[in-house]
Formats: C-alpha cells, sequence, structure tokens
C-alpha cells in the first residue's frame, strides 16, 4: 500500500446546469486540499448541420461557442480562489469522451454530479452506460449524487469514511484508499460488507468468504496484522443492502468508498442492487476505485 494519497489532477465533469455545481464545490474542495489543477471538461453533440457549419466557416458553431462561454465562466469564478484550472468543451459521446480526457490528462481524480435530468452526465451515470466509465476509467472517482446534502464544510471537516465492500476479493482494491483518505483528513473508517444472500443460513460459506477476503486483503495492506485481514471482524460488519443503504444515508457519513469491477457483485448488479442504490441516495460522495492493476 502507498504511504500517502496524491491527487495532482482532478477531472470534473459538468453537464453545465445550476445542479451540477455542488459537484464542482467538490473538486474545488479536493484541489485546495491537496493543491491539484482542475480541468473543467463539457461534452457537447453537435448535430450533422453544425458541424458541416463548423468545416465550412471555419469557425466554432453558436452551441460550440455557448458552452465555451458558460465553462469558462465556472473556470474564472475558481481561478479568483487561486487555483490552476483549464477548461475544455469537446465534440462526441459523452462516456468516451470523459474516458479519453482522463487518460490524456492523466488524472487523478474524476468528479461527476448526478443531479439534473439533461442527457450528458446525468444520462451517463443512471442510463446504460454507467458501468462502463465506472469499470473504465483508470482512476478513482468522485459521485456527488442527487440527495448529497450541500452546505458542507470546503475544509471537508466530516465525522467518517465509510468503506463498502461486498466480501469478493477484487473488492478489496478499495480498502488501501479509505484508510489513506482517513489518514489525510484524520478521520475514523468504518466498514460496513454486503452479506451475499447465498450465505445467510451457511455459516461455514460465511467463514471461507469472509477468510478468502482478508487473504485478498493482505496483500493491499502493508500489515498483514491488521485488524481489517481478521475474518472475524470483517464477519461482524456483515451487513444486508436495506442497513448498508441506511448506513448510506446517514448524516454521520462524510464519504464512502467502494470498489467497482466486473468481477464483483458491486460490478454485476450495479443497476439493480448494491452500488446503484448507494450511488442514488447516499447523502454524501461516493468515491468508487478501479481495481488495483
Amino acid at each position: 500500500m502507498k504511504d500517502s494519497l496524491k491527487i495532482q489532477k482532478i477531472v470534473f465533469a459538468t453537464d453545465l446546469l445550476e445542479n451540477s455545481r455542488l459537484a464542482l464545490d467538490y473538486a474545488v474542495a479536493f484541489a485546495e486540499h491537496f493543491g491539484a489543477s482542475i480541468l473543467m471538461l463539457h461534452v457537447v453533440q453537435l448535430s450533422g448541420a453544425a458541424h458541416a457549419a463548423e468545416l465550412e466557416i471555419h469557425r466554432a458553431s453558436v452551441s460550440r461557442l455557448a458552452a465555451q462561454e458558460r465553462l469558462e465562466v465556472l473556470a474564472s469564478g475558481v481561478r479568483r480562489l487561486g487555483m490552476s484550472v483549464e477548461a475544455e468543451v469537446v465534440d462526441g459521446l459523452t462516456c468516451e469522451m470523459i474516458l479519453q480526457a482522463v487518460d490524456r490528462h492523466r488524472a487523478d481524480l474524476l468528479v461527476l454530479g448526478v443531479h439534473g435530468v439533461h442527457r450528458g452526465v446525468e444520462h451517463l451515470l443512471i442510463g446504460s452506460n454507467t458501468e462502463k466509465i465506472m469499470l473504465s476509467a483508470k482512476c478513482p472517482i468522485l459521485t456527488v449524487g442527487a440527495h448529497v446534502l450541500t452546505g458542507f464544510d470546503i475544509k471537508l471537516h466530516v465525522q467518517e469514511i465509510l468503506l463498502f465492500s461486498d466480501f469478493t476479493p477484487e473488492s478489496t482494491s478499495a480498502a488501501p484508499y479509505a484508510l489513506m483518505l482517513g489518514q489525510e483528513f484524520g478521520l475514523p473508517v468504518d466498514v460496513c460488507q454486503l452479506l451475499p444472500v447465498v450465505v445467510e443460513d451457511n455459516p461455514r460459506l460465511r467463514r471461507q468468504l469472509a477468510e478468502d477476503y482478508c487473504q485478498s486483503m493482505k496483500h493491499v495492506l502493508a500489515d498483514e496484522n491488521a485488524v481489517w485481514c481478521q475474518p472475524a471482524f470483517q464477519l461482524e460488519r456483515g451487513m444486508q443492502l436495506e442497513q448498508i443503504v441506511d448506513r448510506a444515508k446517514s448524516h454521520h457519513a462524510g464519504l464512502i468508498v467502494l470498489g467497482a469491477h466486473t468481477e464483483s457483485l458491486v460490478g454485476r448488479h450495479l443497476h439493480t442492487s448494491f452500488a446503484y442504490q448507494v450511488l442514488g441516495r447516499a447523502t454524501c460522495p461516493v468515491f468508487t476505485i478501479p481495481r488495483l492493476p
């Protein structure tokens, strides 16, 4: 496990709706804390006629210019806080353009808001492409959902960090990130484990599940003797889905951290179960962490 968390480049993807402002506030808060620069990204999907007009007159279309102007207003406001900010408007499919920007700028964090009913980032995160961006991004994603509380402290003075897991060995990739966030902000980190239905009435299978999980945990944590590597500790934190969602809605939670990947229950049932309900109902932002290489 790395000794400390370094965030130097943040990509903030916005649909330019007023409701995305809270996600920007979180992007600014993390940039302030880590001394990071921000890339503000807006994706437009120009019509064929608009593309043709741009080629013919060798000038940006009215739609692109309007988006650039609105994005620059946001960027200027953040620059006045003394931060380094770039603003970029790109044309294409929202999901693909965001992922390309993350790779192109070697982002350490991607920040997304999911408030309005716009077909841009909101549609991306609650529609059929949700899994693609969460499973394909090569950096952690901070998602600011529709129920995240406003009026937060820009210094991120919150009460606790919650690590949500599902007892799959693959999901342990989120553990180091949760611990580093806790260390960075001086916060306690609690664990909530989603108990698969198939093991609820099978103590032996539950124990085997916990042992496999903890064996994987030893590989990602520096201290093999850490309490998080003990099966009994993890089993004590086993919960059903509704209990975990209730924790996500608790006012005590400041940040939620979870892993997202194809092998995990999180990845396979994103729209109907664990991660989707957490993202949709949490009152604090949610970090999703890609699987460690």
